[in-house]
């Protein structure tokens, strides 16, 4: 009942008043924040959207609004004021991009802005998230006892659905939490979860590498992709020291701008992780513009260094992505509070 409730406040019928009703006095715009998708058949994963998922997405959202590319943002005359723009951004750079996203961006005819993160680039190690979540997955492991490093004993649901997500993430969010994966407590866990089920992931993780140089080279080059920065090591960016950060700000710009010939205007922050200090680092590495995963709607009088995005995870259907786009379209309707 909860599906068919949220998949007719999803129709685009819908979306399209919302926004024709605005009384904004400007364009309305959503930024979506997807990170990889998987072919059908292939096991579930948090982020991890099935490719016919996402197929549908797409042609649901250009019934319901306009695709745009992130330097629209900065030419308002360019955006729709009677309809929903919408931005697509992915985060990470895994190759599944490039093999089963750019296809149906170039056949819906929809650009994306793509944050890649350059150290796994070029090194070709997974993220780290991978580590834990591919195992887990793979096997259908129902439980991950990691008491002796100074966390719980988690139990993931069983069912592959919104609950077992719930317990994934808090597995990722309790790591998180104490730090990056160098830190001594994350390491540790990370090394039994490799050391215990190294081999199930093994298996599976060449499927979801990160890109290389050349293949991000050669998206690059697509008119549908646009190419920002997601730091050069992938960690969260509030744990670093300011020598640490400024690096990772810097290198990987220096590095995508050698790649596609032209420094990426763009941040995502790792896991939408930032503060003043982070912000600031970032205008100063030449940033135009940085983005949080704080959910929301983009407004051009924003601050640029923290902008909002909506996620799309890989348990969100469309009827949840149409739901979730209308009830920010109509609480965008409602007066502020003074």
């Amino acid at each position: 009942m909860r599906e068919v409730v949220k998949s007719l406040l999803g129709h685009p019928a819908l979306t399209r008043g919302l926004v024709r009703a605005g009384g904004r006095g400007g364009p309305v715009v959503a930024v979506l924040c997807y990170h990889d998708l998987r072919e059908d058949d292939d096991f579930a994963n948090w982020l991890r959207l099935p490719v016919t998922e996402f197929d549908r997405q797409l042609t649901w959202l250009g019934r319901a609004a306009r695709f745009i590319a992130p330097e629209d943002l900065d030419a308002p005359e360019r955006l729709d004021r009677r309809r929903l723009n919408v931005l697509l951004t992915f985060d990470d750079g895994y190759l599944n991009n490039l093999k089963l996203a750019l296809p149906l961006l170039e056949a819906h005819r929809a650009p994306a802005l793509f944050f890649v993160s350059t150290r796994p680039m070029q090194d070709q190690q997974p993220f780290w998230p991978d580590l834990v979540l591919t195992p887990v997955q793979a096997l259908r492991l129902e439980r991950l006892d990691l008491t002796a490093f100074g966390f719980a004993d988690y139990r993931f649901h069983p069912a592959d659905d919104g609950r077992r997500w719930e317990d994934l993430e808090r597995l990722l969010v309790d790591l998180k939490r104490v730090g990056n994966a160098d830190h001594p407590r994350v390491a540790a866990a990370l090394a039994h979860i490799t050391g215990t089920h190294g081999a199930a992931a093994a298996e599976h993780l060449q499927r979801f590498r990160p890109l290389t140089a050349d293949e991000v080279g050669a998206m690059s080059r697509s008119p549908w992709v646009r190419i920002g920065s997601h730091s050069h090591d992938h960690v969260l960016l509030t744990y670093l020291d300011d020598q640490a950060l400024a690096m990772n700000l810097t290198e990987s710009r220096r590095i995508l701008g050698g790649i596609t010939g032209s420094p990426p205007a763009d941040l995502a922050y790792p896991n939408g992780s930032w503060d003043e200090r982070v912000a600031a680092a970032a205008r100063q590495a030449g940033y135009a513009r940085a983005w949080a995963s704080n959910p929301g709607l983009f407004a051009p009088g924003a601050p640029k260094m923290a902008l909002p995005r909506l996620m799309v995870g890989g348990y969100d259907s469309l009827g949840v992505l149409g739901y979730v786009l209308n009830r920010r379209l109509a609480l965008g309707l409602l007066p502020s509070r003074r």
